[in-house]
């Protein structure tokens, strides 16, 4: 079990040699005014930055992918979410690092092209035999016909979006004409959309610090709205209530686990992640939603969380994932 033995701390001269520059979305404004537009992304990015520096590296904050083009002066990218609303914005950082030589928080960017796409994921994970939740890619041409429907239930959001942006609901075809507007919003900068199946039952995730023993860190329960129990980004951004979590050992942790097992043993190494299910008691259905690389790693996050229930202080598990990363990256270069 992750215990004290497993953490990876960094040495007084990593300390010293490297420079990390801290990519995120809220790194350089964690004003209240930013804070009331965006939630707790912006507190957890703030907490970020303040942890990584307790941790005595030199840490640069920056907001925007222009600085990893200019002159290279650091020794680590920790890149987490920024929020881009252009496709493929999980695997511009990693690629960029990979090609000037740089350590870069998480999977290579053909790893994070499967986390952030998540038709690949499904495909991945169905080439597993895990069960995925039946789907198809909503096409730019398909938006402008406003009867488009399909019957049934479907969650519909956007092919590569984070933190359950833009997700709607459609069970008519009153909703489909909500969605397909939604699709349309300029906002999107015209990305993808995909239909997703919609599955009834718990939301499980499966948490993964690489480092510590597998299948160490528990398996939490992510409760959402009433009703569906669909996790909204309202929810997580903590502007509303409805968002809850809790570690769980009900019926299908023991599924969920052994399935996230077979997807790291594919994906890895990625440093951390979270694999999220959807779990339906009535029938013992299994599936397989999407994986999460680089995820949030808040206080308040279930990867932390999860940690935390064997006594790992917040800073320690920073300190380790970057350190992990760091000693991977550059035992390998060497």
């Amino acid at each position: 079990m992750p215990t004290l033995e497993y953490l990876l701390t960094p040495s007084p001269e990593e300390l010293a040699q490297t420079h990390v520059l801290f990519l995120a979305r809220h790194a350089l404004d964690s004003s209240p005014e930013r804070r009331a537009k965006y939630g707790y992304h912006v507190v957890y990015h703030a907490i970020m930055l303040e942890t990584l520096r307790g941790l005595g590296f030199r840490v640069t904050p920056a907001s925007e992918h222009e600085v990893l083009f200019g002159p290279l002066d650091f020794d680590f990218l920790y890149a987490i979410h920024s929020h881009a609303i252009f496709d493929g914005h999980e695997l511009l950082a990693p690629a960029i690092a990979a090609y000037r030589g740089v350590p870069c928080l998480g999977a290579s960017a053909s790893s994070r092209a499967v986390s952030e796409d998540k038709v690949l994921a499904k495909q991945l994970a169905a080439s597993l035999g895990l069960d995925v939740a039946k789907h198809r890619i909503m096409q730019p041409g398909e938006v402008s016909n406003d009867k488009f429907s399909l019957p049934g239930s479907w969650i519909v959001k956007p092919r590569g979006g984070i933190a359950s942006d833009a997700i709607v609901k459609v069970e008519n075809e009153a909703d489909w004409r909500d969605a397909l507007t939604t699709i349309s919003d300029p906002r999107h900068g015209g990305r993808e959309f995909i239909a997703e199946e919609f599955v009834p039952g718990l939301n499980l995730t499966v948490p993964i610090v690489e480092g510590f023993p597998p299948g160490s860190l528990a398996v939490f329960e992510e409760r959402g709205r009433p009703g569906d129990n669909v996790l909204t980004n309202e929810a997580k951004r903590g502007l509303n209530s409805s968002y809850k979590s809790a570690p769980y050992d009900g019926p299908g942790a023991e599924e969920v686990s052994e399935a996230t097992a077979r997807m790291v043993a594919e994906m890895s190494p990625f440093d951390y992640a979270r694999f999220d299910f959807r779990y339906d008691p009535d029938t013992r259905r299994t599936v397989f939603i999407e994986v999460n690389i680089a995820c949030n790693m808040a206080p308040a996050s279930a990867v932390y969380r999860s940690a935390a229930l064997h006594g790992i202080k917040y800073e320690e598990l920073v300190g380790h994932v970057l350190t992990h990363s760091l000693r991977r990256q550059r035992k390998r270069q060497r």
